[in-house]
């Protein structure tokens, strides 16, 4: 005897493929933002890779996207970025930590007058990067995040002036997004200059600066 057929409706199988899609897509979401870097977005988008940063960090995000960012928003994400990849967020920290560093640059671009105290903060950041690179020298898979995320930031965050600090221990003016790339390799010499920075990228990372 032959087994009856279960008739599936069409409502029932458009509800179906909508529930299987949107799980995949989640599952896929939280695989790319939980064991990998999330590049930032390009203008208009919002990637399913961030949507995991922004669940576990909002109110850093809320934060830097209303122009409030305080040292009480930032903490955790810096914790986290500062403990590696031990920690279970790093790679959600550190996407979280490139887009905070992407949207403040953005806004001291845009500023009437210099803000002191973002521009300590991209400092600070720019150290706190260059730090977990140089802790990661057992852990490439988090050095490879690390230098993604510093090759995004060169790559599409405007260039803002900060101080840098040379091998030599002197202070000297530089952009950020050379700043970025220094703190990734603590033996560069000369920054601030495009030619040097396309210099360090290919030497670091065997390919020229794009």
């Amino acid at each position: 005897m032959s087994r009856p057929r279960l008739a599936i409706g069409p409502a029932a199988l458009a509800a179906a493929l909508v529930l299987f899609s949107e799980a995949t897509l989640a599952r896929a979401a939280g695989e790319i933002g939980a064991g990998a870097y999330c590049p930032l977005p390009v203008k208009g988008e919002k990637p399913a890779c961030l949507e995991p940063a922004r669940a576990e960090y909002g109110d850093f995000f809320s934060a830097v996207e209303a122009g409030a960012l305080s040292d009480a928003a930032a903490a955790e994400v810096e914790a986290a970025v500062s403990a590696g990849a031990g920690s279970d967020q790093a790679y959600l920290a550190l996407s979280s930590l490139a887009y905070g560093y992407f949207r403040l640059s953005k806004s001291a671009v845009a500023a009437q007058q210099r803000n002191p105290e973002l521009l300590e903060r991209l400092e600070r950041w720019n150290a706190l990067l260059g730090m977990a690179y140089d802790n990661a020298a057992d852990d490439g898979a988090w050095q490879r995040a690390l230098r993604s995320a510093a090759q995004d930031l060169q790559r599409r965050a405007p260039a803002v002036t900060l101080r840098c600090i040379d091998d030599r221990g002197e202070t000297h003016p530089c952009d950020s997004t050379d700043a970025v790339m220094r703190g990734i390799d603590a033996t560069a010499g000369q920054v601030g200059l495009r030619g040097a920075l396309e210099r360090l990228l290919q030497r670091i990372f065997g390919l020229e600066a794009s």
